[in-house]
């Protein structure tokens, strides 16, 4: 170095050289000035005594500098060639994490950095958008908040980098997540912040810091996983609002906000905030898988069709491949993230293209029954699939065909296969049994592993693969020594219903189980106790860990991909009060005649009796099955209540002492019904004699009065899905999975009316309106049909709208309205007269299974998957604009102007409160949904608290830069 250079020559000129060596990619001459808090010209001068050493670079259309050769950073790293001239790395990434936080702390923009003018758009709907952020978010700023948490973690542990951290967590959060939002790379905040914990283990006294950076991640991941990430003014208008206000982020942020939202609730609500995610899918699922790297994530629907999302962005990366003709019921991925693997009740095996979803082999055939199972072996070289047909099979990845098999353990059906992590080992799940197999030869190991009583339904080995454990539908879990074949560990008896899924964290520290109870419980397997419990998880049948053990991905027959936080130790476990709502699917609802209370029938196996003159609404629990509740009914003079269960029993309760006054039961039909998948047993009770009406799989139809068999009616070819009486109690319709209804006397069981044909798949649900002139039915294919049974053309009004299966239908007291509520998780009212769509409601995060009117016709009640009861206002009818056009998705959708500052607003299914003209209003957390009170509600009844919203006087829309006042 030229000893003639003034001092400070001479560290500048250090400076800019062992940032260029440090730098975690090269830069400008601009952005390393701006960074070093030096001029351009003083970046230059420093540069020009190295241009033996150093480059900039003309090929790249910024000029960034770096070093000449690939060797000179290394050379200069090390103290021993490089003298007194060598880089400290640890000292100067030290200094370069401050000059990051810095330039951080500086910058001119410390909120709204791009100058955005609305809170109701996206920012991709923002004129000019790309330009601006081009220039308001130059290089070097873009540097300092993508790689401050890099330099920390290489400086070592130098003390003063504590104090540049919390000030940076406690001032910049914010303006740090809107660059990264803004540039796209808002995926990189968890990672970093994830490196400053780590940081963080190793100094002292940092426990307030990294209380507080842990709580930052979890608004990070939030943020960055979710739809709110779309829009980035609503990090202030929607993330502060409805962020716990105890948690560090709020203690420090939300003193800054002036004029937000109003959350009415939020402070008795009992979050759940493991829940980072809720992505609906368009049909139920029955499986998920994550890529190996957690680039994506795929899921089965029942339907036959594979979705693929990027797990960065929860957007599908393909349009869902139409794998099967039948439900998919198993899916893996590759190791090396090329290929999904699917199997199906159509026998059949196909492997697709991950990124494509070109089909690359298959069908493989072979085996002669619904294949349940598949597993790729570590080494990507095997598949092995297992089938109710009572084989194993083992398949070459290079020729796709079978290698070994087929495996059989006598006529046990297999369900779940499982290779061992260094692939020696294949286990495989039957009746009551599991197997160990040798891949190679195809031979057993040693005798089945016996101790479940029931189908075990799921397997996983942990990470060492010295245990492996099982899950049953004896609701059971059970840990096995792979070495000795005894038990280890278990049974435990923690789900109070079948074990649908387990999976093993990556370290093998955790598992996850997920049950048809609608809970998913985290393990420790040092102790093998639960120390995290997820309710309303909706009936989980698959349930994975991320490769980095950070998430859990777990799907749903509620068509819900859900990603969950994995909780770092007991204290973040996910609990809550005793709730006197539901904890699991609201299958039937009724209004009593007298007006005064509601009924309710749910699968968590309760009858549920409501005081809707009360608000809240108080609850009288009435328990006596053993299975869940399919339906309820009140009587005519509101003084009995009964219930119609899975477990074939019937119930009738006095009202004013809620005693169990009758049961029946159980009532023997043939063929069994599968509670999995919504194909449960409909049955009807008829008050005036005691008297029970239920359907069977084989389509016949048994009549029971007083516990006794009566009748056996013929008619239905295909299993019967639904049954209504009249009004009189004279009639009764039933609805089977071809689509047919029929029309029979409720005395005699004479076949009246039908079979009336219209519907192409299964009736799901049939009501008569009040005066019996009519029937409307409603079908898996997505439509409501209004009938005149009496009708000799049989013809009938076809309502459409809805986008998925209708669960439901009911009449109004006049009869000249109709309610439907679909697996699109929307309610619909008709206008009987012209078939028109009067109004489009939506609220309920999972389908709505049951929908009943208020004795005066002025409310209504809906039931749902997501164990939510919701009543609303029946909307007026006068002035809809859907007359015109009764198919219109968006006829006559209202927009009522509630007590909240005038606005009418929906929800969507991404969490989106909508204004007119589909303004951005509000995004509201997954935990928050099912509590939230839509303008047209008077009341939910849920596991959570109430959320009632109100803008009056918010800072949002064009005013939203008002809401918040940076440090």
């Amino acid at each position: 170095m030229n000893e003639g250079l003034e001092q400070t020559e001479k560290d500048q000129i250090q400076l800019v050289l062992h940032t260029v060596i440090c730098a975690q990619e090269p830069l400008t001459i601009v952005a390393l000035a701006g960074l070093l808090g030096l001029t351009s010209g003083r970046v230059e001068a420093a540069l020009k005594p190295l241009w033996s050493v150093v480059r900039v670079s003309e090929s790249s259309p910024e000029d960034r500098v770096s070093t000449m050769h690939a060797s000179f950073p290394d050379y200069m790293l090390n103290p021993s060639r490089s003298g007194r001239f060598t880089c400290n790395a640890k000292a100067h990434n030290a200094r370069l994490a401050d000059f990051c936080f810095r330039r951080i702390s500086t910058n001119t923009d410390q909120f709204n950095v791009c100058n955005l003018l609305s809170s109701h758009v996206f920012d991709r709907d923002v004129p000019g958008i790309e330009e601006r952020v081009k220039q308001k978010i130059p290089l070097d700023l873009l540097y300092a908040c993508e790689y401050w948490a890099v330099h920390l973690s290489l400086s070592g542990s130098p003390s003063e980098g504590l104090h540049q951290l919390h000030d940076f967590l406690s001032k910049r959060l914010l303006l740090w997540i809107e660059v990264l939002n803004l540039k796209k790379r808002i995926g990189k905040g968890v990672v970093l912040i994830d490196g400053a914990l780590s940081w963080l283990q190793a100094i002292p006294d940092s426990e307030g810091t990294t209380r507080l950076a842990r709580n930052a991640r979890r608004f990070v991941t939030l943020f960055a996983s979710s739809p709110i990430s779309a829009s980035t003014p609503h990090i202030y208008v929607s993330m502060l609002a409805s962020w716990p206000s105890r948690q560090p982020v709020s203690e420090h942020y939300a003193p800054r906000v002036d004029r937000p939202i109003s959350v009415t609730g939020l402070q008795a609500a009992v979050r759940q905030q493991s829940l980072l995610s809720l992505t609906p899918a368009r049909s139920q699922i029955a499986c998920v898988a994550y890529s190996s790297s957690g680039a994506f994530f795929a899921a089965g629907t029942i339907n036959g069709r594979i979705p693929v999302w990027d797990a960065m962005t929860y957007q599908t990366t393909i349009d869902p491949v139409h794998a099967h003709t039948e439900q998919v019921k198993a899916i893996a991925i590759s190791p090396d993230d090329t290929q999904v693997c699917s199997c199906s009740a159509d026998k059949t095996i196909c492997i697709w293209d991950i990124r494509t979803g070109a089909q690359i082999a298959g069908p493989l055939t072979g085996h002669t029954d619904q294949v349940w199972s598949v597993d790729y072996s570590n080494d990507g070289k095997w598949l092995a699939s297992g089938s109710v047909d009572g084989t194993v099979r083992i398949w070459s990845t290079e020729t796709w065909l079978m290698q070994s098999g087929p495996l059989g353990n006598g006529n046990e059906r297999v369900v779940s296969v499982v290779f061992s992590p260094d692939s020696t080992v294949l286990a495989s799940g039957s009746d009551s049994q599991i197997c160990l197999w040798d891949p190679l030869s195809g031979q057993k190991i040693r005798e089945p592993l016996s101790h479940h009583t029931d189908l075990v339904r799921t397997l996983t080995f942990l990470h060492d693969g010295a245990y492996l454990v099982s899950g049953s539908q004896d609701r059971t879990i059970c840990v096995w020594d792979v070495s000795t074949g005894q038990l280890a560990h278990g049974p435990f008896r923690e789900h109070s219903s079948w074990v649908t899924a387990v999976a093993s964290s990556p370290s093998g520290h955790l598992l996850v189980s997920a049950s048809l109870d609608s809970t998913m419980r985290i393990w420790d397997t040092a102790t093998w106790h639960t120390y995290a419990l997820f309710r309303s998880t909706g009936i989980v049948t698959s349930v994975k860990f991320s490769p980095d053990g950070q998430r859990l991905l777990s799907g749903s027959v509620d068509a819900n991909i859900r990603i969950w936080e994995v909780p770092q130790a007991p204290a973040d476990s996910t609990t809550r009060k005793q709730s006197e709502a539901h904890d699991d699917w609201v299958r039937s609802v009724a209004f009593s005649p007298c007006g005064t209370f509601i009924v309710s029938g749910s699968h968590d196996k309760t009858v549920r009796m409501w005081d809707s003159k009360k608000q809240p609404p108080t609850c009288t629990t009435l328990t006596a099955h053993r299975d869940q509740v399919l339906a309820v009914g009140i009587s005519a003079d509101s003084s009995h209540i009964f219930s119609v269960s899975q477990d074939r029993t019937l119930c009738v309760w006095e009202r004013q002492t809620r005693q169990l006054e009758y049961t029946a039961g159980p009532i023997e039909t043939d063929g069994d019904y599968d509670p999995f998948y919504q194909d449960l047993w409909p049955a009807v009770f008829v008050f005036d004699g005691r008297r029970v009406v239920c359907g069977s799989r084989s389509g016949r139809i048994y009549m029971w009065q007083d516990g006794n068999q009566t009748h056996e009616l013929t008619g239905h070819t295909a299993p019967v899905c639904s049954i209504a009486l009249s009004a009189d109690s004279q009639r009764f319709v039933s609805g089977d999975g071809n689509g047919k209804l029929i029309v029979w006397d409720a005395r005699t069981g004479q076949q009246l009316h039908g079979p009336f044909s219209a519907h192409s798949d299964d009736v799901n649900d049939v009501a008569f309106s009040p005066d019996g002139s009519h029937i409307a039915s409603a079908s898996d294919d997505t439509t409501v049909h209004l009938w005149k049974p009496d009708n000799a053309t049989q013809s009938s009004t076809s309502l459409r709208g809805h986008s998925g299966a209708v669960r439901c239908v009911a009449y109004s007291p006049r009869g000249d309205r109709v309610i439907s509520g679909s697996q699109d998780r929307t309610i619909r009212m008709w206008d009987v007269a012209s078939g028109a769509s009067i109004a489009v409601l939506t609220g309920h995060i999972g389908g709505v299974l049951s929908v009943a009117f208020s004795g005066d016709g002025r409310q209504f009640a809906s039931g749902s998957e997501d164990g939510t009861i919701r009543v609303w206002n029946a909307p007026a009818c006068e002035g809809s604009d859907s007359q015109n056009n009764p198919n219109d998705d968006h006829a006559g959708q209202l927009q009522v102007a509630g007590e909240d500052g005038g606005h009418g607003w929906t929800i969507d299914s991404d969490g989106w409160v909508l204004g007119h003209d589909k303004q951005l209003l509000l995004w509201v957390p997954p935990d928050l949904r099912n509590g939230l009170m839509m303008p047209q509600n008077t009341t939910v009844m849920s596991s959570q608290e109430p959320i009632e919203l109100d803008f009056t006087n918010a800072s949002i829309g064009d005013a939203w830069e008002k809401c918040y006042r940076p440090s």
